[in-house]
């Protein structure tokens, strides 16, 4: 796609050919809203069509002097506007003008009255206001209006831009020459900061692609944005027109972020936030409380308008009132405000000395809690510490205690981000029940519960981990069993039963405990105390679980899609690294190995505690197995390399599983089979169907597996559900003589997942943009047979539903043979791969012979 139509709003060519028909065409739309980009677009195309364009720049430095932008645009055939008589000669050619709202009042009343009385056809482009912002300079209306009058009494048709939306923003980026140097979660954050911008969206992409080429995370850098840069210009224009009352909301937000609506609406303008919020700038979140999360870009532009100083004054307010009505209501964002303020400037200075020790007791727990949950150590020593010397309560001292724990002892290396914050929460809720500071035996009961649902978690992975998953699913289902545990919890437990069900070889029972979760994440209140890491780690895992089954994950791919918008807006670095774990296994599902590392990497770069050692692994050894799947081996070996000394039998089989890809693709097909045979072992007699019935596929198609192997095969195919088994049987038993040779792809069990929409037209990967690897020696391109086959049928035209059907394969199946052979030959498209197999020619060497025709 294009970047201008992704970013231009009206078609170019439609306003041609309106303007060639003698109509002419108001394109009005806010700042940032692509009438510039029109404007352009549509000259070349009026242009291109034979027909002359005359341009008339608008300036402010000129909006002063009568007729200034007329006669500096210096066309004889304008001067002729001037003319009161609207029976003057008819103007050869088509005029455009963009800002017209920046024109002089005697150009604009010439260009009117000369469009009006059908002497001339233009095209301009004027610039109107969002809902909320604040009205154009008065000299400017007698411009404005004579425009849009012309509208109204249909002399001019009127063509109006609107904001961007989420999906036209990615198409944006999609459309972007440097595409493909950005992750999931960061194009989700530049659409989000783009707060439907398409001007700002394009200055956030080329700063994006130049953090991203200079190693630096596109999220994190524009937060310090060079002054007076390209970027920081347009920021500065796009906020320039909000009123003044929200661009203290927004700075206000950011200052106390994850604020109540009902706690905003009592400090703020309750309309101001109530319009943010419907506008988009401000993000309410699905819990009860609704939530808020500023646009931080934006933000921090309008604390820079505002200035600080009013800011902290506004904060430090909301302080002292929340204080002065603790008994009724109580805000934990504005007490961590609070705290953050007397730690600066100390209890005499701040007035701290002067509250309760109740009051300051209270204001510091939330503090050293929202420091400990982000890993702060340091200062949520200092929050408690500070409440202790005013009441050295049991929560403060367990925060302390917290806070030293993390600081003396390096993470455990099972112990996730996700796993620490649980085990918080768990410690909290024991500690506040034992100490009677929170009502009731429920609460006693829930965090009991919520203890033994970790502590079984923990079992089901050790099991997991030693290959024992029937044990692993029998644990997890004691965990789901804990009827009185939190909403987090249970759905951490459902997602870990599913996962382990599935690789034990029962889908049934795995879709039945998936679904379950389904049902949570789509509730239309988030249930209380399930945050952005909550459903993103559940959604990886569930990704995970398919993959290992061979079932489509397209549908989960679909959820990850809608968590990264809302993690855009909810989540920090945490929550931006799973959401790149969970894309990284998505894309390795499609096989889109190069997108699948991307992810990885730019996930790594953030906060890797996020994911546990162990699912790291996992996920890093199957990005490395699609590499090695598209040919790109050294990477694919860098990786085994770096995982080089693993424990657990289950990461030492899934390492063998990969080796073997890459021993295969190098034509070492004896060492490819004794790694296969390794793995094997690993599997034999362990209750791991999913992964057993692979080991056993590829000792068959390696024709390394004994009688009794394929005896196996067959009967765990007739005794699981799992959608790859019936196809493992199947092909190990149809290979045909041309597939004899094991080209690596042979040895792919399962289904790719859909990339595409009706499996008709694949969707633009960024590995096409990538150079593709060199053909391998074995045969022209290193094409199967199969793939052969149906390049020709694709560039023949055929759809890939029309191929399955014609050859009796799936539609993922037709879709990962054409992705890896045009990997494979470097084919641009999928007409070029069957005109590039039909010639037998590769396009370098297509280049080549063009080359010489040129010569």
């Amino acid at each position: 796609m294009k970047m201008g139509s992704a970013t231009a709003g009206p078609d170019a060519r439609t306003l041609a050919v309106r303007a060639l028909g003698g109509t002419s065409v108001l394109v009005a739309g806010p700042r940032g809203s692509g009438r510039s980009h029109a404007l352009r677009t549509a000259i070349g195309e009026i242009q291109r069509r034979g027909t002359r364009t005359i341009v008339v720049r608008a300036a402010s430095i000129l909006s002063a002097v009568p007729y200034g932008a007329l006669n500096a645009a210096a066309h004889p055939a304008l001067s002729t506007l001037r003319d009161e008589n609207d029976d003057g000669e008819v103007v050869d050619g088509v005029l455009v003008v963009d800002d017209v709202e920046l024109l002089d009042p005697a150009t604009a009343r010439a260009i009117a009255r000369a469009v009006a009385s059908r002497r001339l056809t233009a095209v301009l482009a004027l610039r109107t206001a969002r809902p909320r912002a604040l009205e154009p300079a008065g000299e400017r209306d007698e411009v404005r209006r004579y425009f849009l009058d012309l509208g109204v009494e249909g002399l001019t048709e009127r063509v109006d831009l609107a904001d961007l939306t989420d999906d036209e923003g990615y198409a944006a980026i999609d459309g972007f020459a440097d595409a493909g140097l950005l992750d999931s979660a960061t194009r989700a954050g530049l659409v989000w900061r783009a707060d439907g911008s398409r001007a700002l969206l394009h200055h956030l992409m080329r700063q994006a692609a130049d953090d991203a080429r200079a190693g630096r995370d596109p999220l994190a850098a524009p937060r310090t944005i060079t002054p007076h840069s390209p970027l920081a210009i347009a920021l500065e224009r796009h906020v320039a027109e909000f009123p003044l009352v929200d661009l203290k909301t927004l700075a206000a937000i950011r200052r106390l972020p994850r604020l109540d609506m009902a706690v905003a609406t009592r400090l703020l303008e309750a309309e101001s936030v109530h319009a943010l919020v419907a506008r988009g700038t401000l993000h309410a979140d699905a819990s009860p409380q609704r939530r808020l999360s500023a646009n931080d870009l934006v933000a921090h532009e309008a604390q820079r308008r505002v200035g600080g100083a009013l800011i902290d004054a506004l904060v430090h307010d909301a302080g002292r009132r929340m204080l002065a009505e603790a008994d009724e209501w109580w805000s934990p964002p504005v007490a961590v405000a609070l705290a953050q303020r007397w730690h600066r400037l100390g209890p005499e200075t701040s007035g701290e000395s002067d509250l309760s020790p109740t009051l300051r007791a209270r204001v510091a727990l939330d503090a050293a809690r929202e420091a400990n949950d982000r890993g702060d150590t340091a200062h949520a020593a200092a929050h408690a510490a500070r409440g202790r010397r005013a009441a050295d309560t049991a929560p403060l001292r367990l925060e302390a205690q917290l806070a030293a724990e993390a600081a003396s002892t390096s993470p455990a290396g099972d112990a996730a981000d996700v796993r620490v914050r649980v085990r918080l929460r768990i410690a909290r809720s024991l500690a506040e029940c034992e100490g009677g500071e929170t009502a009731g035996h429920s609460s006693h009961e829930r965090a009991l519960a919520d203890t033994r649902v970790e502590e079984l978690l923990a079992q089901s992975m050790r099991e997991g981990a030693q290959l024992d998953w029937g044990a692993a699913a029998e644990t997890a289902g004691r965990a789901v069993a804990e009827a009185a545990a939190t909403p987090a919890a249970r759905l951490r437990a459902l997602v870990a039963a599913g996962t382990a069900e599935a690789v034990a070889g029962r889908w049934r029972h795995a879709r039945t405990y998936y679904r379950g979760a389904e049902r949570m994440l789509d509730a239309r209140r988030t249930p209380e105390g399930i945050g952005a890491r909550d459903r993103l780690s559940a959604v990886m895992f569930m990704l995970a679980g398919h993959q290992i089954a061979g079932a489509d994950g397209t549908a989960m791919r679909a959820a990850l899609d809608r968590e990264l918008a809302t993690t855009a807006r909810e989540g920090d670095s945490a929550e931006l690294t799973l959401a790149g774990a969970a894309a990284s296994i998505a894309f390795a599902g499609a096989g889109r190995a190069l997108e699948s590392r991307r992810e990885l990497e730019s996930a790594r770069s953030r906060t890797p505690s996020a994911v546990a050692d162990i699912d790291a692994t996992m996920i890093e050894l199957g990005v490395a197995d699609e590499l090695a799947m598209a040919g790109r081996l050294d990477e694919a070996r860098a990786i085994l390399g770096r995982l080089d000394d693993l424990g657990a039998p289950l990461l030492r089989r899934s390492r063998l599983y990969v080796q073997t890809t890459v021993l295969a693709a190098e034509g070492c097909r004896a060492a490819a089979r004794n790694a296969a045979r390794a793995a094997a072992d690993l599997t034999r007699g362990r209750s791991a169907a999913a992964l057993r019935i692979r080991d056993l596929f590829r000792l068959t198609a390696l024709k390394a597996a004994t009688d009794d192997e394929v005896d196996e095969l067959v009967q765990l195919a007739a005794t699981t559900d799992l959608p790859l088994a019936a196809d493992a049987v199947r092909r190990a038993s149809a290979r045909s003589a041309a597939e004899e040779g094991l080209p690596v792809d042979e040895l792919r069990l399962h289904a790719l997942w859909s990339t595409t929409d009706g499996d008709e037209t694949p969707k633009r990967d960024a590995a096409d943009d990538a150079t593709p690897p060199s053909p391998r020696a074995e045969g022209w391109g290193g094409l199967t047979a199969r793939e052969r086959e149906i390049a020709v049928m694709a560039g023949a035209g055929l759809t890939n539903r029309e191929i399955a059907g014609r050859l009796f394969l799936s539609v993922r199946t037709v879709e990962s043979h054409i992705y890896q052979a045009r990997t494979k030959v470097g084919a641009p498209s999928r007409r070029e791969l069957g005109r590039m197999v039909a010639a037998g020619t590769s396009r370098d060497e297509s280049r080549g012979e063009a080359d010489l025709k040129r010569a």
